[in-house]
């Protein structure tokens, strides 16, 4: 089904306060692996507007939710009336829908802009950083990077900027190292660099982008926010576990006095790096220090919590698509159009047969039809028309009736939105928009043939002022006419009078040469 944005955030809400209760009771006890699994499925089920339905949903075990259900609202269509012919020569095919922006929209995007400027800065210091820094050239590094093969390009570079080791970048990693770093230290080195490439391996930048973006989504949900925290603490411990593994059971002392002496003195905030930190480094070094061989029981036990969690939090009610309640936003069945796409039948009247040709395609082709033929296939509808007190006295009825279904719900499409108060309100408006046309002329339908699903309007005083316009029009053909009329008379006579001065010229060269002969 789909969802809306606080959908999405309820239920991602839910998933993180039971992470984070699982979280308290088994970080030491489960593979670290598992609550990273645990965040990306947080992560999905917040980013994306879908989710499957499953009857073991906790949704579904908590109930449906009773609402009070009304039938589709028909969907009020307003056509307008052809004044040459019958009100059916014009075929609504599609409605444009409103749009609106809310308080909370504009409040939401706000937020979302203030908290992407807040990382996107960060980002940009950090990044400042890696320019200014310069490449390591020992050794050690040169071994170190021979034994550590990945398809992308790796490289180690160094910065006075910086007082821990971070990574940078996810085509082109850099593992970036403070400028005092003491290389001559092999062993705390082989622990510190192990950890920045497993973070490289498992892209753990592009983990943390998604965090962000989440983040910067939800910004409005408190929970987000611990689930943010949590993650990427969660994050550095399980890289943690995987260099103990990596080492043995017996480096851990040996890389919890690593991590201490390269504890991070309170520096600058930088998102998309993964550090080598005092990231809460008291539990991390008690996570460490309790880290343990995987068995196939803790990953069994990790294997059922994430499918069980995901099983009953990360999905949907069975059959939520009809007890999900949304606010109404489906504005076809709410809300009128003013403005309708159209098929207009063209018309016009041969003078050299006197007969009526109709396009029924907007001009494309043409046929002759007597007003019977053309009555028969397009009878002229019986129309009632709403009279001002008629509508007026309906109106005080539709109001009180609208008012009583707020927080009802009616379904379109399949799915069920909800009445609000705002809904009820715009409805109202447009009712009394409606009222005020007819006390000032307008013409609407209160029935089409004995059916009142549909509903077609016209205003005399634009048909008036049309008419005036094409009289106006007439008007000036004619009295262009009449003008290139006298043109013409005035144009003749001057011919004729080139004419004959012409001819007065031929008699007189003609009296000229017999006088000259």
């Amino acid at each position: 089904m789909n969802m809306s944005l606080l959908q999405m955030s309820v239920a991602g809400a839910v998933m993180i306060m039971v992470i984070t209760v699982i979280r308290a009771l088994a970080i030491n006890r489960l593979p670290k692996k598992t609550f990273l699994i645990l965040w990306g499925i947080t992560i999905i089920r917040l980013l994306i507007p879908f989710s499957c339905p499953s009857k073991f949903s906790i949704y579904s075990l908590l109930g449906k939710k009773t609402v009070s259900d009304i039938n589709e609202t028909p969907a009020v269509r307003f056509m307008p009336i052809n004044t040459q012919g019958p009100v059916s020569t014009q075929a609504p095919q599609s409605q444009i829908p409103s749009l609106t922006i809310s308080a909370w929209d504009i409040i939401w995007v706000a937020g979302l802009v203030l908290c992407a400027v807040f990382f996107i800065s960060a980002y940009i210091r950090c990044y400042r950083e890696f320019q200014t820094s310069l490449p390591v050239e020992n050794a050690f590094a040169r071994r170190w990077l021979e034994t550590h093969n990945l398809k992308r390009k790796l490289s180690i570079r160094q910065s006075d900027l910086i007082s821990a080791p971070l990574t940078f970048g996810v085509w082109h990693p850099v593992i970036l190292m403070p400028k005092k770093t003491d290389w001559e230290n092999e062993d705390t080195l082989c622990y510190v660099l192990e950890h920045e490439f497993i973070h490289i391996r498992r892209f753990d930048t592009v983990t943390k982008f998604l965090l962000i973006t989440t983040f910067c989504i939800h910004w409005f949900n408190p929970l987000v926010w611990i689930m943010y925290f949590l993650a990427n603490r969660d994050i550095e411990l399980s890289c943690d576990e995987a260099v103990i593994h990596h080492f043995g059971g017996t480096s851990r002392a040996s890389y919890a006095k690593a991590l201490i002496s390269m504890e991070e003195t309170k520096g600058g905030f930088m998102p998309l790096c993964n550090h080598f930190s005092r990231n809460a480094i008291e539990e991390r070094i008690t996570a460490i220090m309790k880290t343990k061989k995987t068995t196939i029981i803790s990953f069994a036990v990790a294997m059922v919590l994430v499918t069980g969690t995901v099983t009953v939090f990360a999905t949907s009610a069975k059959g939520d698509e009809s007890s999900t309640v949304t606010e109404a936003t489906d504005t076809t069945n709410t809300t009128f159009s003013d403005t309708v796409d159209t098929e207009t039948i063209m018309s016009y009247i041969n003078p050299d047969d006197g007969k009526t040709y109709y396009s029924f395609d907007n001009g494309k082709t043409f046929e002759a039809m007597t007003d019977a033929e053309f009555e028969e296939k397009f009878p002229t509808p019986d129309i009632e028309w709403w009279t001002y007190d008629e509508y007026k006295a309906w109106l005080e009825n539709e109001k009180v009736e609208l008012k009583s279904i707020i927080g009802s719900s009616y379904i379109s499409g399949g799915k069920k939105y909800v009445w609000t108060q705002d809904k009820v309100n715009e409805t109202i408006a447009m009712y009394e928009g409606i009222l005020e046309d007819i006390k000032n002329g307008a013409k609407y339908s209160k029935s089409i043939d004995g059916q009142d699903d549909e509903m077609v309007s016209y205003n005399p005083a634009d048909i008036a002022q049309t008419k005036e316009s094409l009289k106006s029009i007439e008007r000036t053909m004619t009295d262009c006419q009449d003008e290139v009329s006298e043109s013409v008379a005035q144009t003749n006579e001057s011919l004729k009078s080139i004419e004959r001065t012409m001819t007065d010229c031929q008699d007189e060269v003609s009296e000229f040469q017999a006088t000259a002969n």
